[in-house]
């Protein structure tokens, strides 16, 4: 067996290793609700795991074949699966979506069993920029799919900032440029990357990433259970107008009355997460036509609509009980629960952070 030779970045490998497993594992043994997303989060820091791993045993000269093909061939299909766990409420993962890893599976045996008769082709840059393309088109599949979902949020939620996923495009990003470099290492042996200064700055950028999506991971899914199947059609209904709705005019103005009467009367908007569906039903309209009265006769989505409710509420109590009430206090009962939401919708409808409203009022 070769002799062991370690350098900086091997040891931050190792540690990369070390806690992809520990991360994977403690999210496969969660107890949490909607499992799929810790699966799939798991699958891909297990992953990354393994190719550090294989990469490192591959420079020590203690294996011959080099997983990077198939490790690099299953980064974008993951990566899209999680974004679908997240996005989509009902969308858990389907026989069909095991197709995605078909060209990893066959790369699979082939690295491992046939590396004398391929290891040349699975060498070469052709090669190399194949899996890169499909690592590329995945990653703005899942881009796509974050604009999508962040264009449809606004218009069936209540709550936005802490459930809009940014920080999956910036993981997405990110994950497109680390590994259209680390793949290449790990598909070449480590050959094209020569330089250790610039070896040791890769790994340690990975080492971050893979804190970083487990940790953002692992904190976000669970504020919002993602969009509904009728989500998805109420957005499709406003990219289209309406143009297929029954609602006449008449019956428009109606259900407006109706709704506004109930909002000043029952108040759901302090629910601080009432979604358009809830608000739907205990209003006793459907999803549908509720959504096109506030779009087109009030010309606001569901978010600005309900926030607007909130701000009225929020000046009230900022000058109504004698401005004895704390801040936190007055955004709680007005219905949110992010102060920085709260500053950002108040300042956008008077012009003032709560704290200058009172001021002036006093």
């Amino acid at each position: 067996m070769p002799q062991l030779s370690l350098y900086a970045h091997d040891l931050i490998g190792i540690l990369i290793v070390y806690q992809g497993i520990f991360f994977g594992v403690s999210l496969l043994v969660s107890s949490k609700k909607r499992r799929e997303f810790n699966l799939l989060l798991a699958c891909f820091l297990l992953s990354l795991s393994g190719n550090f791993l294989n990469m490192f045993l591959l420079n020590q000269g203690w294996v011959s074949f080099n997983l990077g093909a198939f490790f690099g061939l299953s980064y974008g299909p993951l990566s899209l699966l999680y974004t679908h766990s997240l996005i989509y409420s009902e969308k858990g993962i389907r026989k069909k979506d095991l197709l995605h890893f078909l060209p990893a599976a066959l790369a699979l045996p082939v690295t491992i069993f046939f590396t004398k008769d391929f290891g040349s082709f699975i060498d070469s840059l052709p090669f190399i920029a194949g899996v890169i393309a499909q690592l590329s088109v995945y990653l703005v599949w899942s881009y796509r799919e974050v604009n999508w979902y962040q264009g449809t949020l606004k218009n069936v939620s209540s709550v936005f900032i802490s459930i809009n996923l940014s920080w999956l495009k910036y993981l997405i990003i990110s994950l497109g440029v680390v590994f259209a470099i680390v793949l290449v290492e790990a598909l070449v042996a480590s050959h094209v990357v020569a330089d250790n200064a610039v070896v040791l700055g890769i790994y340690a950028y990975v080492l971050l990433f893979v804190n970083s999506i487990y940790w953002k991971g692992l904190k976000h899914p669970h504020i919002f259970n993602g969009l509904s199947e009728e989500a998805k059609s109420l957005s499709r209904e406003i990219a289209t107008r309406y143009s297929h709705s029954k609602l006449g005019e008449e019956q428009a103005a109606v259900y407006l009355s109706q709704l506004e009467s109930y909002m000043l009367e029952e108040k759901p908007f302090l629910i601080y997460n009432i979604t358009i569906e809830e608000l739907a039903e205990v209003s006793g309209m459907s999803a549908r036509y509720l959504s096109q009265v506030i779009n087109q006769r009030l010309g606001k989505n569901f978010y600005d609509f309900i926030n607007g409710y909130r701000v009225e509420e929020a000046k009230k109590l900022l000058t109504d009980k004698g401005g004895h009430m704390r801040i936190n206090e007055v955004m709680y009962d007005s219905g949110f629960s992010s102060k920085s939401t709260f500053n950002a919708v108040f300042r956008k409808a008077t012009g003032q952070t709560p704290s200058e409203y009172r001021k002036s009022r006093h």
